[in-house]
C-alpha cells in the first residue's frame, strides 16, 4: 500500500486550510471526512476580526467575502438587568486606521468553499469516510482505518492530523481528550427569517448564568443561539423548540429582535461544549482547531484557532518532510505543542474569565454599566473578545486608567 506523505481527518477549516497551505508547497496531502459536502454544520456562523486579518494573511479573505460574507462593524450588548450599551470593533496600528469588522456567513458555505480551495490545489479528498480508529507501529501513529460507503478502509501516512472537531476521534485515540472538570454548557442554535432590526452589528444578551447570541446573516436571516447549563437541556430531551422559545423569553432585547420573524428549520443542539487536550502532538500526530480543545463560544474564535494551527502545523509538517525520513520528531511535536499551547492558554483564560461574570448577574451587571460609561474602553473589551487584541492589553496602564477615572 502506498504511503501518503499527510493524512488530515477532518474537512473543516483547519482541515482544508491545512492541506491547501501543504499542497501550496508541494506536499500531497490526503482529506478524510464523514460528511458529504456541502454539509450543514451547527456554528454561530460568525467570523471575529481577529479572524478575518488571518483570512488576510492567508489570501482567503477575497474569496470569503465573494461568497457573500456579511459585514459586522461591532456588537450591541445587554446585561441581566436590562443595561444595553452598542460599540464598534477598534482600529488598530495593524489596520492602518481602518475600521476592523467581522464576518457573518453560514459554514455549509465557508466550508465547502474551503475545501474547494484546497482541492484547488491538487488536494485529494474522501467523503463519507468515518474514521474509527489509528494504526500504530513502533510506538507511533502510521495511518487510519475507517468505514466508507463500501465497507471498511485503511490508509497509510507519514504525518496524520487530527482535524475532526470538538468530538475528535483522533484525540480519543492518542488518549488526549479530557472533559472539561467544570464548565457543562450546551448551545442551542436556530435560524431566523424576515428579521429587519438587525444590520451591521450582533447582539450579546447575558442573561442569569446563560447568554443568547444573535448574529445576522446575509438578506433578512439571524443565527440565535443560547448557550446554558447542561442540566437544563438534560431535563427536556425531545423538547428542544419548546425550551428555546421559553429561554429567549429572559432576554427581552433578543426577543424584540426577533419579533415578526419565523423560525426556519428545528432548533438544534451542540455539546457539552468545554473539553480540554493534555497535549496537541503525540506519537507523530497533531491536533488542530476544536480537536485541540474547545472552552466556550462566547467569543467566536472556533474558526479563527482553526486557521491559526492550520498554518502553524503547515510550518511544522513542511519542515519535518524536508528533514531526515520525513516524520515528526519529538522536537517538532513540541514545538508545535507549545507554540499551540501559548496561544490557546491566554484565550482560556480570558474566556474564564467572561464565563465567571456570566454566572454572577450583579457582576454582569456591573461590568455593563461601566463599559456604558466608557465607551474607549467597552471597545477596547470588545477588540480583546474579537481577538484584535491581546488579552493582556486589558492589563495595560492605560486600560487601568481608565479604570480608575
Amino acid at each position: 500500500m502506498m504511503q501518503i506523505p499527510v493524512i488530515v481527518v477532518g474537512a473543516g477549516p483547519a482541515g482544508s486550510v491545512l492541506a491547501g497551505l501543504l499542497a501550496q508547497r508541494g506536499v500531497k496531502t490526503l482529506l478524510l471526512d464523514k460528511a458529504t459536502f456541502p454539509r450543514e454544520k451547527i456554528c454561530g456562523d460568525y467570523l471575529s476580526p481577529g479572524t478575518v486579518r488571518l483570512l488576510d494573511q492567508l489570501d482567503l479573505l477575497d474569496l470569503v467575502h465573494s461568497a457573500g460574507a456579511r459585514r459586522l462593524r461591532g456588537m450591541t450588548i445587554t446585561s441581566p438587568d436590562g443595561t444595553t450599551f452598542q460599540t464598534e470593533f477598534p482600529a488598530i496600528t495593524e489596520t492602518n486606521g481602518a475600521s476592523p469588522f467581522a464576518l457573518s456567513i453560514p459554514r455549509a458555505i465557508l466550508d465547502n468553499l474551503l475545501l474547494k480551495w484546497a482541492r484547488g490545489f491538487g488536494t485529494r479528498c474522501v467523503e463519507g469516510l468515518r474514521v474509527t480508529d489509528l494504526i500504530w507501529e513502533n510506538g507511533r501513529i502510521c495511518g487510519v482505518t475507517g468505514i466508507g460507503p463500501t465497507g471498511q478502509e485503511t490508509y497509510r501516512g507519514q504525518i496524520i492530523v487530527g482535524a475532526d472537531g470538538r468530538d475528535s476521534v483522533v484525540a480519543r485515540r492518542l488518549g488526549l481528550h479530557r472533559p472539561h472538570p467544570t464548565l457543562r454548557r450546551m448551545a442551542l442554535v436556530a435560524y431566523y427569517e424576515g428579521a429587519s432590526e438587525l444590520t451591521d452589528h450582533g447582539m450579546i444578551s447575558v442573561g442569569d448564568r446563560s447568554y443568547c447570541i444573535l448574529n445576522p446573516i446575509g438578506e433578512r436571516l439571524i443565527n440565535a443561539i443560547i448557550v446554558v447549563n447542561q442540566g437544563i437541556v438534560q431535563g427536556r430531551k425531545g423538547q428542544l423548540d419548546e425550551l428555546f422559545d421559553d429561554t429567549l423569553q429572559a432576554f427581552p432585547l433578543a426577543l424584540s429582535a426577533l419579533r415578526d420573524t419565523c423560525r426556519r428549520g428545528p432548533v438544534r443542539c451542540l455539546g457539552p461544549l468545554a473539553f480540554r487536550s493534555s497535549r496537541s502532538a503525540k506519537a507523530g500526530a497533531l491536533l488542530v482547531g476544536d480537536a485541540a480543545g474547545f472552552y466556550d463560544p462566547f467569543t467566536g474564535e472556533g474558526v479563527g484557532h482553526a486557521l491559526y494551527s492550520a498554518n502553524l502545523a503547515a510550518h511544522v509538517i513542511t519542515s519535518a518532510l524536508a528533514e531526515g525520513d520525513g516524520s515528526l520528531t519529538e522536537a517538532h511535536l513540541d514545538r508545535f505543542d507549545d507554540e499551540q499551547r501559548t496561544a490557546l492558554t491566554s484565550r482560556r483564560r480570558l474566556g474564564a474569565a467572561l464565563q465567571a461574570v456570566i454566572r454572577h448577574p450583579g457582576a454582569a451587571n456591573a461590568v455593563a454599566r461601566l463599559l456604558r460609561r466608557r465607551q474607549p474602553l467597552a471597545g477596547l473589551v470588545l477588540g480583546v473578545v474579537g481577538d484584535l487584541l491581546p488579552p493582556r492589553t486589558l492589563l495595560s496602564i492605560n486600560t487601568l486608567r481608565q479604570l480608575l477615572l
